[in-house]
């Protein structure tokens, strides 16, 4: 009885939270932050007021509260493929994924209610696109609130903590999905399938006098057009917009190897499980915004409104366009048959910036005592500087037909179905011809990353073989929308795929070997009965010092060269096939 008034109690202090009938004022230039239940507060207020907004509820997070979805349309349309077929462009705002990095939830708020209000004529732009933003992601971390999470930031009064209620980093998860907080987003953007994407941040990597860097997706991921006006036409745009109209110069997300005057930017590789580098696998144009920590926080959520009114602007404007292009590079992606894993930058290419950085100088700290250097804002300067954005492909694979994922790697397969990869079981046993990976070697990680200890550097060769299959296991065609996600989640070599994140590293272990143990009575019978094993053996013992002179090495050697043997194939087998020009799926699958 205890336990039932118990949950009636929080039952109906839960609803009594919800029902708030005012939304709360966004307060930014008083240094205050929505909170999770101030934020869809206020966006419930958005959707009562006005046809064109509409607040839905998404996937369950790990904090035991779902992520909520508004969408804003011209019709109040939140089907996505009756967006599309109206010849509308699909905008998705990502916030609060740091929830200690808040300025992008404020930023979107009032972006929100700005345009349904028409300020400025705003609502001209959902002619040409609709505009979905998931208001806070990390509700675990937005819950947990302090002063004290990032102390080194200036403002707001509360942040949110930077990883959620399983002490993930939901930035590294967005390909591995551990949390339900990934896996509920990927849902959203399957079905969004959106065509321009902003994840919005704060950085405390660098000081100088800009307000908001930026990320943009890696161009060379692109198809060869879809590159040419990103880069060409897209980030200009949006720089331009950023500096003539708002009067608030943006630059590179700034990041270096050398902490000292900043002589040149490197351009940030994003890697799959970073926010822009998973939505670079549905083709998407790509952003991350990252204000600097040490501008005061009403600063920082107006440049963050600044782009997304800049970033919105653009795609309504050049909607059909970028329409074209991403249909282009699907079409593009299903007949590539060659797939770059890993990148390199390119040192022999650069573009020129103008930075506007402050002078470089060492001081003793004030508690300690130590040495340590600092960026004088009294001594502000301008220059121009490199900015290394080129990549190179430095990891290319032979797209396969199809991969096979055995039943038994069901976390697997599960993350692979979320993603929205198409696949279907064998009807019965079968052995099949495929192209098979050994693992060599490969570098696993010291400490934890996320919870894995990060497998790298991996070694392996290749080779075709006959493997059998069971009832029940995946056949996954790539040519689909979730290729480039199939591919970069299945080849071991990908750095952020599921071998590098440790979801297959039992099959490292071995097999059954054998035991000392009786085993040389065993082996003796058998050189008995068989003259040519015995006579190889004794070649071994002649030509092998190590052979013939460590009693284990020669057990080894007869092991390795019986019948035994073939039950260790399987070692260090990595465990999907791969189907090679078969002309079509298995005839066991259908």
């Amino acid at each position: 009885m205890f336990l039932t008034i118990l949950s009636g109690t929080f039952l109906i202090a839960g609803l009594a939270g919800q029902g708030r009938t005012e939304a709360p004022e966004l307060r930014y230039d008083e240094n205050h932050s929505l909170t999770w239940e101030e934020a869809i507060s206020f966006y419930s207020e958005l959707d009562k007021k006005y046809k064109e907004a509409t607040l839905l509820e998404m996937g369950m997070t790990d904090a035991g509260r779902p992520i909520h979805l508004f969408i804003i349309s011209s019709g109040g349309e939140t089907d996505p493929e009756e967006i599309r077929r109206e010849g509308k462009a699909i905008v998705l705002i990502n916030n609060g994924i740091h929830p200690g990095e808040p300025e992008g939830i404020d930023a979107s708020a009032r972006f929100a209610a700005d345009m349904l209000a028409n300020k400025d004529g705003m609502k001209k732009y959902l002619r040409n696109c609709s505009v979905a933003i998931i208001p806070v992601y990390n509700i675990g971390g937005a819950l947990t609130r302090s002063p004290y999470w990032r102390i080194n930031q200036n403002g707001p009064d509360e942040k949110g903590a930077r990883r959620n209620t399983r002490f993930l980093d939901l930035n590294r998860d967005f390909v591995k999905q551990d949390s339900r907080d990934a896996r509920a987003f990927a849902e959203i953007y399957g079905l969004l399938d959106p065509d321009v994407f902003l994840d919005t941040h704060t950085t405390n990597g660098s000081d100088h006098q800009f307000t908001v860097t930026l990320i943009a997706t890696q161009p060379e991921k692109m198809h060869p057009e879809m590159e040419k006006f990103f880069r060409g036409k897209m980030l200009p745009e949006l720089y331009r917009g950023m500096k003539e109209e708002h009067k608030n110069e943006m630059v590179p997300y700034v990041q270096y190897t050398d902490r000292g005057e900043i002589k040149a930017i490197i351009g940030f590789e994003e890697h799959a499980y970073y926010s822009t580098g998973y939505s670079s696998l549905f083709n998407s144009f790509g952003f991350m915004t990252e204000t600097l920590v040490y501008k005061p926080y009403h600063e920082r959520v107006i440049g963050t409104l600044q782009f997304i009114t800049e970033l919105v602007k653009f795609t309504s404007m050049n909607s059909t366009e970028i329409l074209k292009l991403r249909a282009d590079a699907n079409r593009h992606t299903l007949e590539a048959d060659e797939f770059v894993v890993d990148w390199e930058q390119d040192s022999t290419r650069w573009d020129e910036v103008v930075y506007h950085g402050y002078r470089y100088e060492e001081t003793t700290t004030p508690i300690t005592g130590r040495k340590s250097g600092y960026y004088n804002r009294d001594k502000p300067y301008t220059e121009t500087i490199r900015y290394y954005n080129y990549f190179n492909p430095s990891i290319t694979v032979k797209v396969p037909e199809a991969y096979i994922v055995p039943f038994a790697w069901e976390e697997v397969i599960e993350r692979l179905k979320i993603n929205g990869v198409r696949m279907m079981q064998l009807k019965h046993d079968t052995t099949l011809m495929v192209e098979t990976y050994y693992i060599d070697s490969f570098e696993p990680a010291r400490r934890a990353t996320q919870g894995h200890y990060f497998n790298s550097n991996v070694k392996m060769r290749t080779v075709t073989q006959e493997v059998d299959y069971l009832l029940g296991d995946y056949i996954i065609p790539v040519n689909q929308r979730s290729k480039k996600y199939i591919l970069t989640m299945l080849e071991p070599k990908s750095e952020s795929g599921f071998f590098a994140w440790n979801f297959f590293d039992s099959f490292l272990e071995g097999q059954d070997w054998y035991s000392v143990w009786g085993f040389e009575s065993h082996l003796k019978k058998l050189l008995d009965e068989d003259p040519a094993l015995r006579e190889a053996f004794e070649k071994a013992r002649l030509t092998d010092a190590k052979v013939a002179s460590d009693p284990v090495a020669q057990l080894q050697w007869l092991y390795q060269n019986t019948p035994a043997s073939e039950l260790e194939k399987r070692t260090r087998l990595y465990p999907v096939g791969r189907l090679m020009n078969t002309g079509g799926v298995p005839d066991s699958s259908r």
